[in-house]
């Protein structure tokens, strides 16, 4: 009777090892379990496909194992061990989609060949902390489970309840599940190319639609579940190839904007800019704004992680006094997104550079073997500029030894090894303020000393009547926010103490050196004017701050939906600054006056400072193809987050994953809009599939429309 009994727990332990493990992926697709995710509308088929494939997969695995394992003792152990294994799994993907908000692929391990120095430590405590503080201990239910049914069953009685199947049943229930799998596949394809058939999204499509194991298991085994875009596209010639691309292309003299109506052109006048632009008579060109900034040096500034909110939000905004001071003397892009993808601050480097959108799913740095891309840095090259790359990050960081010179064609990159050539010593840091000697020490060159070295190099080179452009990128804040050389002060703002997460407590302490690192472009630690003479300084975030955790809604004080926080979160800060002769006073120092003022309120992103920069400084791009609009234009247009596919517009932010998914709630979007997107999004990802695409689109648009 005994036996009989510890048989029932052994078949209850079985089931119960399919069930929880099946119920476990759901803390990977459903947004109620995982705030960090970025969902596909749920349906009945795809659930129904997901449920057999995370099962058949388990089925697999227990067919096989149980074919070895015939006592029943050592099943159970083996289960248990395998549970928690997967359960390890789980909480490592949901600890991926904290950083990425979208289903973890293989295209995303380029990610690991960045060096980790400086980042791996907080970012483990991080990961370990998200156990307790958003109850992801929770993925281990699973194995707890099964260990307390083991550890309360008979373990001696057990030994003796012995299996001994014949091997036919075995092969038949293993190729009946290979088979299902096969029909399972076959059945998340025609979903994907119906749903949104976008290389980007395939990983979060394919663990709802398809299951979390067996598209895992595929990805391991090399099965990409790509589309082929071309045959999709259903582009069969260099003609089709020349006409899909020439219908978003923006150099044409005269060409009709998708969201309006209106014609626009690749020449802007000062009828079609912002109402708010004023250009002052030193360097306006009549009533053309077209090449208003030609022959002028730009130092093209990369800030990290930096949030429009601590603009908006009434404690950090009055930490930005430089930052408020700087911006009333430029012209302010205050409806500005990113365009990101899985390379992050190196997709933005993509974006800002080359016009181009990165795929989303994987990073084109470490991939850009034979690649051959129109960049700024190419064109202001070809005006004889000299061109540098600063970074206070190590050379092999995102590949930048290689891409810099190879694919983006800098002449020279200055990186963390020749700082310290040069005599920096990363263990003393960097000593900001002489004065007080206050010191700024982190694994990365400071910013004080990157801005203070963009002023050093430019003056030299401007002493020497070199032209040039300096491509400066700041290294700090970075997520999980450590090496503020202020620290972390609970005093600076009391009101969201206890009430907020120190991980986003530390991002609102980094408002002051943010301001401070801005000065230091401007004014050396004495106040005194390092601003460089000719010199257009363009400023623009890489991407936001990634905080997920619900403490938005404290700071702008309201319960914010999901789509709100989203869109908040791809909000980031970018401006134009062209310093004149004159100065405005300040007290403690002064600045130089701006020649460019004025605000954009329309919806811009990284792209579209590309464009801006070709047309404002009048660069030789001939007939090749760009696809942004100008930064100071009254055009409209959209601007897309290339890793989790939503879409920002004048009038709506909403998901492309899920359209019923929108902010402001229930706002309708037509379908019109979505297909237009989805198809330039396909031909973006169509443009940069292989090294010489661009080249090939260019020269067919020249060919049958020059």
């Amino acid at each position: 009777m005994k036996n009989k009994n510890q048989s029932q727990i052994y078949f209850f332990y079985v089931v119960a090892f399919f069930i929880l493990n099946i119920l476990n992926t759901y803390m990977l697709t459903v947004q109620g379990l995982n705030r960090y995710i970025a969902p596909f509308k749920h349906t009945f088929q795809g659930e129904i496909n997901a449920i057999i494939g995370n099962f058949v997969v388990l089925l697999l695995i227990v067919l096989v194992a149980f074919f070895i394992i015939r006592k029943a003792k050592k099943r159970m152990v083996f289960l248990l061990l395998i549970t928690l294994f997967l359960n390890v799994f789980i909480y490592a993907l949901s600890i991926f989609n904290l950083y990425f908000g979208t289903a973890f692929s293989m295209t995303a391990i380029s990610l690991m060949n960045n060096p980790s120095d400086g980042f791996a430590g907080g970012t483990l405590v991080q990961a370990l902390l998200e156990l307790f503080t958003y109850w992801r201990i929770a993925v281990f239910l699973p194995s707890i489970t099964l260990l307390t049914i083991y550890l309360f069953s008979n373990r001696k009685e057990m030994k003796n309840i012995y299996f001994n199947a014949p091997i036919k049943q075995y092969l038949i229930g293993f190729f009946t599940s290979i088979l299902i799998i096969f029909v399972s596949v076959f059945s998340f394809y025609q979903q994907y190319k119906n749903a949104l058939p976008i290389n980007a999204v395939k990983s979060t499509f394919a663990v709802q639609n398809l299951g979390v194991y067996p598209y895992y298991i595929g990805e391991f085994f090399g099965q990409p579940f790509d589309i082929n875009l071309q045959v999709f596209l259903d582009l069969e010639d260099e003609e089709d190839l020349a006409a899909a691309f020439q219908e978003y292309n923006k150099n044409q003299t005269a060409y009709v904007n998708f969201f309006d109506g209106n014609i626009y052109s690749n020449r802007l006048t000062t009828d079609q800019a912002a109402s708010s632009l004023f250009v002052d008579d030193s360097i306006k060109n009549g009533n053309d704004l077209q090449g208003i900034l030609e022959g002028r040096n730009i130092v093209l500034v990369h800030i990290e992680s930096m949030n429009h909110f601590l603009l908006e939000n009434e404690y950090t905004n009055e930490r930005l006094v430089f930052y408020n001071q700087i911006l009333s003397q430029s012209f302010a892009f205050n409806n500005f997104y990113n365009n990101v993808g899985m390379g992050v601050s190196s997709d933005a480097e993509l974006a800002v550079l080359t016009g181009l959108y990165p795929t989303g799913d994987s990073t084109l740095y470490w991939e850009h073997a034979e690649y051959d891309l129109n960049s700024l840095v190419g064109y202001f090259n070809q005006e004889g500029y000299y061109t540098e790359a600063i970074h206070g990050d190590k050379k092999t960081f995102y590949n930048r030894d290689i891409v810099y010179p190879e694919l983006l064609g800098f002449d020279e990159f200055y990186a963390l090894e020749d700082f310290v050539d040069d005599g920096y010593n990363i263990e003393e840091g960097f000593v900001y303020d002489t004065a007080n000697q206050l010191t700024h020490i982190s694994p990365w060159t400071s910013d004080y000393l990157l801005a203070d070295t963009v002023s050093n190099f430019g003056s030299s080179l401007s002493a020497m009547n070199r032209s040039f452009m300096f491509f400066p990128i700041t290294m700090m804040p970075h997520t999980p926010f450590e090496f503020d050389p202020n620290g972390v002060r609970e005093d600076i703002y009391p009101q969201y103490v206890d009430l907020i997460q120190e991980l986003t407590l530390r991002y609102l302490n980094y408002a002051d050196y943010y301001d401070d690192t801005m000065k230091r472009f401007f004014l050396d630690e004495y106040n005194q004017d390092q601003t460089l003479d000719n010199t257009v300084y363009v400023f623009y975030s890489d991407h936001g701050s990634g905080l997920k955790n619900g403490d938005l809604s404290i700071l702008f004080d309201k319960d914010l939906d999901i789509m709100e926080e989203r869109m908040i979160l791809q909000q980031i800060v970018s401006f134009i600054y062209v310093p004149g002769d004159e100065y405005v006073d300040y007290g403690d120092y002064q600045i130089r006056k701006g020649l460019l003022t004025g605000e954009q309120d329309l919806v811009r992103s990284e792209v579209d400072l590309y464009r801006t920069i070709i047309e404002l400084f009048n660069l030789p791009v001939g007939s090749d193809a760009y696809y942004g609009v100008n930064g100071l234009s009254t055009e409209p247009t959209f601007a897309l987050d290339n890793r989790l596919m939503d879409v920002v517009t004048d009038g709506v932010f909403y998901s492309m994953r899920n359209r019923v998914k929108t902010y402001p709630e229930n706002v309708y979007f037509e379908d019109e809009m979505y297909d237009y997107i989805v198809r330039f999004k396909l031909l973006s990802d169509l443009m940069i599939s292989q090294g010489n695409m661009q080249n090939q689109i260019d020269e067919a648009i020249l060919e049958y429309y020059g």
